[in-house]
């Protein structure tokens, strides 16, 4: 096998410049493992997942809406042209209808499921992030969820305004927008999966918490991958621990959370940028797709002894060619994968720079603030579970039947919710003032957790 074609393609993406000695680290280039933006084009969720999901509803009925598209005109339409009317009567329809279906930021309030695929993305620089992040969600935990597109698809209504709105809403052109994110987390997408199934059963449980739903999973799924790249592991069925505090308890230097909560992510995320540059470097040059570094390892091993010496030729090249433009002194380079491959990724940890690492963690930031973060004195920002976020949870732990209480924290745990002792106490006070516990005993084996819904 001959690399030749990698190594240069790896030398185009990263527009190498040998005469000025320039080089340019890119992001999500090949083989993308996160939506993040490194630029003022990430996603802000001040307004939660409102203006995502009306990308991400269209993206997954192979839809787009053309640019002339106005929920105005759908109104001016129905008073004008669609609806007999007693003369004087329009502006009150007209005030009423909007009323009706805009909140008080002149945003469409989310009444039915179609509705979802006339809201459009934010205006300027954060649309760019609200769509790749929309298109992150279609690939990584939605493909091929029919009762998804079912979800999305369902225009009918028994209420006349609403029923209006979606007999006069405009046609959406077709368009198929392309895959361009793999999963590399299959165990985080099963229990998505399964959860996701299960909500959207209970139409308006659902469109209550849709928002919450994804918001953790989304977090889920990239703290989850930052730990593994960091990390240098691979993505096995473990479940990397992160610790939560409950909104309502007090911080206390004993608790797990401050050493193994959002500190400790954050450092890794900082960590993790050079690795996901390493990943794609190697990927570029081995001509692999979102392969990471163990997995990469073994497709090497692979290789007959021609082709491994090929590429540890051109793995060495691409290492001397680096160094050389970033400044770096010359070095022996051995003739050994994992040796050349802990180069590489020192050279590249010497390189990136405060501005871009700082750049990468507020894309994590973005997402944890609003939902996963309380302040905790001297303590800092803090892992945070709130009520409304405790009870969506416990609802997609439990579903239909009721559990014993200690198999909770084992579904809380299979979706990255590690709690100390202490919170599991509030956990349980928590369900039993909502009448969510079924006390046989005193022992976790005797109580049961009741089905939410």
């Amino acid at each position: 096998m001959d690399f030749s074609e990698n190594y240069d393609l790896l030398l185009n993406y990263m527009n190498v410049n040998f005469e000025k000695k320039k080089l340019q680290h890119v992001f999500n280039k090949k083989s993308p493992l996160f939506p993040f933006k490194m630029d003022k084009g990430r996603t802000v969720f001040d307004n939660g997942f409102y203006n995502v999901f009306g990308e991400f509803s269209r993206i997954l009925l192979n839809k787009r809406m053309k640019n002339d598209v106005s929920l105005d005109g759908i109104i001016h339409d129905i008073t004008e042209n669609n609806i007999e009317i007693e003369d004087g009567n329009e502006e009150y329809l007209n005030k009423l209808i909007r009323e009706y279906i805009f909140n008080e930021k002149n945003e469409l309030k989310l009444l039915h499921p179609y509705l979802y695929l006339y809201i459009p993305l934010s205006s300027g620089k954060r649309s760019s992030g609200e769509k790749e992040l929309a298109l992150f969600l279609r690939d990584i935990f939605c493909l091929d969820n029919q009762n998804l597109v079912d979800f999305f698809k369902s225009n009918g209504s028994n209420h006349i305004i609403i029923n209006l709105i979606l007999d006069n809403a405009p046609e959406l052109e077709d368009y198929k927008t392309e895959i361009k994110y793999s999963s590399k987390l299959n165990y985080i997408n099963q229990v998505f999966t399964d959860d996701i199934n299960f909500a959207i059963k209970n139409n308006q449980f659902f469109l209550d918490n849709m928002d919450n739903i994804f918001a953790y999973y989304y977090f889920f799924y990239i703290s989850q991958l930052i730990l593994k790249i960091s990390k240098r592991l691979n993505c096995d069925d473990d479940v990397e621990e992160l610790f939560y505090l409950l909104d309502w308890e007090n911080a206390s230097k004993n608790r797990k959370t401050l050493n193994n909560g959002y500190r400790f992510l954050k450092n890794e995320t900082d960590n993790a940028l050079s690795k996901v540059n390493l990943i794609f470097q190697l990927n570029t040059l081995l001509g692999t797709e979102f392969y990471l570094e163990k997995e990469m390892q073994e497709f090497f091993i692979e290789l007959n002894n021609e082709s491994q010496q090929n590429f540890l030729r051109y793995l060495k090249k691409w290492i001397s060619d680096y160094r050389c433009i970033r400044g770096f002194d010359e070095i022996y380079l051995p003739d050994d994968y994992n040796q050349l491959v802990n180069i590489l990724s020192n050279s590249l940890n010497e390189s990136i720079t405060k501005k871009q690492i700082s750049l990468f963690t507020l894309n994590l930031e973005e997402i944890a603030k609003p939902y996963f973060l309380k302040r905790r004195g001297s303590y800092g920002y803090v892992l945070n579970i709130n009520r409304d976020m405790l009870l969506m949870l416990t609802a997609l732990c439990v579903k239909d039947n009721k559990i014993k209480l200690n198999q909770l924290f084992k579904e809380y745990e299979k979706r990255g919710i590690f709690l100390d002792k202490y919170s599991k106490v509030e956990v349980v006070n928590f369900l039993t003032k909502l009448n969510l516990i079924d006390k046989k005993s005193d022992s976790g084996d005797a109580q049961y957790v009741k089905p939410v819904l």
